[in-house]
């Protein structure tokens, strides 16, 4: 059975192909378009740039979710969103009441991996909320973008310049991945927080108790 997360990935794969289209069309059309009239070898060599979106979208699916989050919020160590979940995220949100959150939920941690394991537990009872199921698959979407974009920002320009691109190709292709990068990112981070968030919510109006498994 497929778990969550899993699930969520699934149905985010044809936003992140779309992405690795356009960044196709960006390499192909914008960023050389001089490279489509060329001879057959340089067009042979020309390909290469092309397929590199989908070839790092794929290469995006074997990095584990601690490694993409490092990616995202340039944290080494507890880099998961959860990890600040009581500290920064929740009383930065205007609908967690954090005294009736911990009258929910028991002491709330202050230790990073304390509460990412403290919110984790909490995120399993609610997870099939509405608007948890949607900040959760948003923040999945926008993290495997940026980690994506963040690994083509070295690959093009490389590809771009084997493929004998002009130099001012080579740095509009760099900043036009720089620039995906950080939206992406910035999305990634928020998306995050709203997750976060939106499983205190539903904590910090009533108690939720565990299922008794069937």
């Amino acid at each position: 059975m497929k778990s969550r997360s899993d699930a969520l990935k699934a149905a985010n794969i044809k936003w992140l192909a779309a992405l690795a289209a356009l960044d196709v069309a960006v390499v192909l059309l914008f960023i050389a378009p001089e490279l489509v009239d060329a001879s057959m070898t340089t067009i042979l060599r020309a390909s290469v740039s092309p397929l590199l979106p989908v070839v790092v979208l794929l290469l995006t699916g074997p990095l584990s979710h601690d490694a993409k989050a490092r990616l995202v919020y340039w944290r080494i160590a507890n880099p998961l969103p959860g990890s600040q979940a009581f500290t920064k995220h929740a009383p930065a949100d205007s609908r967690i009441d954090m005294k009736a959150l911990g009258k929910n939920v028991g002491a709330l941690p202050t230790d990073p991996a304390e509460q990412n394991a403290k919110w984790y537990k909490l995120y399993r009872l609610v997870g099939d909320d509405a608007a948890v199921v949607q900040a959760h698959r948003l923040y999945l979407m926008y993290r495997d973008m940026a980690v994506m974009s963040l690994l083509l920002i070295p690959l093009v320009p490389a590809a771009l310049w084997y493929a004998g691109a002009a130099p001012a190709a080579r740095w509009i292709a760099g900043g036009w991945f720089v620039l995906q990068y950080v939206v992406c990112a910035i999305s990634a981070r928020h998306s995050g927080s709203r997750f976060v968030c939106n499983v205190l919510a539903v904590h910090s109006i009533r108690k939720v108790k565990a299922t008794a498994a069937p």
